[in-house]
């Protein structure tokens, strides 16, 4: 218990925290995935719902299989920032595209009734740019690795109970205030994610694992000392032996 209250498992725990709970269970796709046919009929999209289904699965399997390989080649954190700042432009269009749809006079909506379906087909291309993938790599690499089961079942609880609340509150929210402010709500919770990462997300990209848990360790007198008798005993170790 000593050991989960100390700051090396606090910052990562949270940071994760933030990344699954708000970026994933609150960011959009739970509706996407529950209640993706209640989202076509509400947003007004002018194809059977069924149809616009089949179509999001096989672009979001279709990308997947290209975009996987492609994420390992780049910064980890570079590619999770892009792809936040993708997935908030989208829902950022879509809650707009809602709340001023009305006051869109009828011979523009002709070419405007297709937003909706952009910005879906963007939130899933930004989901499948890392921001769905990365935060779990990001499980294995920072947390400390004597609490790493620990803090993944944690973890795992805790975004559970978010995906309950968030999949429980989207027909709450739609049939009260519309989805352009659940797709507002969305789009805040995404954004504050991406800021929280831009300041606390590490690069981690090359870097081992004993290396990463360095970053987070506490820097302790102990830690120190046996850091110096290490290399001190090393140093002896290199020295040649004295002839007799």
């Amino acid at each position: 218990a000593r050991r989960m209250a100390s700051s090396s498992f606090l910052k990562p725990f949270f940071l994760l925290l933030i990344m699954m709970c708000l970026g994933l269970e609150w960011g959009g796709f739970p509706a996407l995935s529950y209640y993706l046919h209640t989202v076509i009929e509400e947003v007004e999209i002018p194809l059977d719902p069924y149809l616009v289904a089949i179509f999001l699965s096989a672009y979001r399997a279709i990308l997947v299989l290209f975009l996987s390989p492609v994420i390992n080649k780049y910064p980890r954190r570079r590619m999770y920032l892009s792809s936040g700042v993708v997935v908030a432009m989208a829902l950022l269009l879509q809650s707009s595209y809602n709340f001023l749809a009305h006051y869109i006079p009828q011979t523009i909506q002709l070419y405007t009734r297709w937003t909706p379906l952009l910005a879906i087909v963007m939130q899933y291309t930004g989901f499948s740019m890392g921001w769905g993938v990365l935060g779990y790599n990001l499980l294995g690499e920072i947390m400390p690795s004597d609490l790493r089961s620990q803090g993944s079942a944690l973890l795992g609880i805790i975004q559970n109970l978010a995906l309950f609340s968030s999949v429980k509150m989207i027909p709450v929210i739609i049939s009260s205030f519309g989805p352009g402010f659940l797709f507002g709500v969305y789009c805040c919770s995404i954004t504050f994610v991406i800021a929280t990462a831009a300041f606390f997300m590490p690069e981690t990209k090359g870097m081992s694992l004993e290396d990463i848990e360095d970053m987070y360790a506490e820097k302790s007198s102990e830690l120190k000392e046996e850091k110096n008798d290490s290399k001190k005993f090393e140093i002896i170790e290199k020295k040649p032996k004295e002839s007799i």
